[in-house]
């Protein structure tokens, strides 16, 4: 038994180490995250990354469908690219959240995360139902509307029937984002190649519009998990040679 842990680890970087190398120079579903990265990274573009996130943050709601592509795409080449877990920050704005503490100190731990990373789905989604209960239907709209436009670049991905084409989302917890807004209930999940299958439960849906299952290509934050897995075991670095000893 206490071999496993260990064979596992192993199992999963063999499998990470195999999709890893596939992700850039190619097309995922319809995203060209190569040429993404170039138009993101171009500091004359309209596209120019930091350009957008400050636009972002202004609450900027005339960004185009292109812009959010950008946005949320260009994500996964930011240094605070995080598609696993919550940071400190965020941490404190869900709990603040649940427990419905102020409005002002849970709005201004929201604004926050976001002023951190704009592409956090879940807590512009929060912020929404946060401006619902002050009744602020102003801001409420605007955060919808951010919101709504990032599962519209995810919809406009691919179309979910298969692996080829499975939506593409740079966090595992966008696909549930999507299922949300579909009204579906998952039943079953598995890693099938490079995607995540969800199969849905038939309760709520009417019989001629049923959707069985959708997938979800989940390349990207793979990715990220097998470079965490590849630099989880390197050495603390050496101590500055111009610090004194003790």
């Amino acid at each position: 038994m206490e071999k496993s842990a260990p064979m596992n680890r192993l199992l999963l970087l063999l499998i990470l180490s195999v999709l890893a190398p596939s992700l850039f120079g190619q097309k995922i579903s319809n995203v060209d995250f190569d040429a993404i990265k170039i138009e993101i990274s171009d500091s004359s573009s309209i596209y120019y990354y930091p350009s957008l996130v400050k636009r972002f943050q202004k609450q900027d709601t005339t960004l185009s469908n292109v812009a959010f592509n950008y946005l949320y795409y260009g994500n996964v080449f930011q240094e605070n690219y995080y598609p696993y877990g919550a940071t400190d920050q965020q941490r404190l704005f869900v709990e603040a959240y649940k427990k419905n503490d102020s409005f002002a100190k849970t709005e201004e731990l929201g604004l926050a995360v976001l002023n951190e990373n704009p592409v956090n789905l879940d807590v512009l989604l929060k912020m929404v139902f946060l401006y619902n209960r002050e009744k602020d239907v102003g801001k409420a709209t605007i955060f919808a509307k951010l919101y709504v436009s990032f599962l519209e670049v995810i919809y406009a991905s691919g179309t979910g029937e298969d692996c080829n084409n499975g939506f593409v989302v740079i966090s595992v917890d966008d696909e549930y984002r999507i299922t949300g807004d579909l009204g579906l209930t998952v039943v079953r999940q598995a890693l099938v190649g490079s995607c995540d299958q969800l199969v849905f439960s038939r309760k709520g849906q009417k019989w001629k519009s049923r959707i069985k299952g959708l997938f979800f290509n989940v390349k990207m934050p793979l990715s990220y998990l097998a470079k965490s897995f590849q630099h989880s075991d390197d050495p603390l670095p050496d101590k500055n040679p111009d610090e004194d000893e003790d």
